[in-house]
């Protein structure tokens, strides 16, 4: 079935954003895509559109480079686009360049202008630069204690500055996002950090206030000449709060925001950024402004969100690398709801009652679409179970990890 593509997707992961990603090539050209991955994950296990290839060992470059050179032995006569879902695999992907075919096309920057903006500090940098709002912060001094420039109050936000050192470091109590009460929970996460080696490699940031559907997501596409093609905002409307999960949106709505996406192509105008950039802001009740939290160079884990509003984004790499078409730019506009959550449990945590009356009404007009939920496509009895299965689990992760009460 590959062989006869005109194409091949090879994405990197296991994770519900690399199944979204294969959904929306399968749903834009008909076309199946390998993964790559440690392991065979639920998102991915037993898809019909998915042809999954495993690695254990993928997380070293050298490794991952020969897995992907057999891959287009394989293949050798198709064009093969090379997609990551995670931040590591850009990383090791952005080193790519070169060193595989000319059948295969990374949709990525250049290693140098990757590193501007994906740490943190680097990332603030360059808002200070342009213009763009975003949060206090300060650093952790060689005794892994607050620098004395410290100049916000409790509770403190504790978040990598490199998150792919981050996430293949392990270390007792790890959570994605460590977010501090008082003194005394600074001072343990601190030296679990300092004992793993990492308090170089985070920030003390502010902790903005306001619950999960303070929250906003915008994603661009900026072509090869600069220009933004496409730029798909929403409001996240919950989030996961298990450990590992912390800040991941559960729920979207999608509309638009004219003020974001022009702070946003500030920054990526100024570092010549090219290809996805997906940002993560919240709004600040505080003096009503969008502050801007970080950008990652890829699509997010809830990529699907811009399928379901109406723009699907793999279309944009296709056009561009493969099809060489000039793309026109446009705005998403259009409200619909994504989310991989029940409809009584997202309402549960809808706090304002205007806002949960629009998500009743969307979802009464069939606005909202799971990306799991693609019966018409997947046929697996074993697939249908896992996927309902893990969509009711949710009831029990939010059981035991609820959102503060305090936001």
């Amino acid at each position: 079935m590959l062989k006869q593509q005109p194409f091949i997707p090879v994405v990197l992961g296991a994770n519900i954003g690399t199944y979204s990603i294969v959904r929306s090539f399968h749903e834009a050209y008909n076309v199946k895509s390998i993964s790559l991955s440690k392991q065979t994950a639920g998102p991915i296990d037993k898809s019909s559109i998915i042809v999954p290839m495993t690695e254990k060992s993928m997380g070293e470059e050298d490794v991952l480079l020969a897995k992907l050179k057999k891959i287009g032995s394989m293949y050798p006569d198709q064009p093969k686009i090379l997609i990551g879902s995670n931040d590591w695999h850009i990383e090791s992907i952005v080193d790519f360049h070169g060193k595989l075919g000319d059948d295969w096309v990374i949709p990525y920057v250049d290693n140098q202008t990757l590193q501007k903006i994906i740490h943190k500090t680097s990332f603030y940098d360059i808002c200070e630069k342009v213009g763009v709002p975003y949060p206090k912060y300060t650093y952790l001094n060689d005794d892994a204690s607050p620098g004395d420039d410290v100049n916000f109050s409790f509770p403190v936000v504790i978040k990598p500055t490199d998150r792919a050192l981050y996430e293949s470091t392990d270390f007792e109590g790890k959570k994605k996002v460590f977010i501090c009460e008082n003194r005394e929970e600074l001072e343990d996460v601190t030296a679990r950090l300092k004992k793993a080696g990492l308090h170089k490699s985070v920030i003390l940031q502010e902790y903005v206030p306001g619950d999960d559907s303070a929250m906003r997501i915008l994603t661009l596409y900026v072509g090869q000449d600069g220009e933004t093609k496409l730029a798909s905002y929403g409001q996240v409307l919950l989030e996961d709060h298990t450990p590992g999960g912390r800040g991941n949106p559960l729920a979207i709505r999608t509309f638009s925001n004219d003020e974001v996406v022009e702070h946003a192509k500030k920054i990526v105008e100024h570092t010549g950024f090219t290809g996805i950039a997906n940002f993560d802001i919240k709004y600040d009740q505080r003096d009503g402004k969008y502050k801007f939290f970080e950008l990652n160079p890829r699509l997010g884990r809830s990529n699907y969100y811009m399928t379901v509003g109406g723009h699907n984004p793999v279309e944009y790499y296709v056009e561009e690398h493969l099809q060489k078409r000039e793309i026109t730019p446009v705005k998403a506009e259009n409200e619909k709801l994504y989310t991989v959550v029940p409809k009584k449990l997202l309402l549960k945590y809808i706090a304002d009652s205007e806002l949960k009356k629009t998500i009743k009404r969307m979802f009464k007009e069939n606005k909202a679409i799971n990306p799991m939920f693609n019966f018409s496509v997947e046929k697996s009895p074993k697939r249908r179970f896992y996927v309902y299965a893990s969509t009711m689990n949710f009831y029990k992760k939010f059981k035991q990890h609820p959102p503060f009460e305090k936001e």
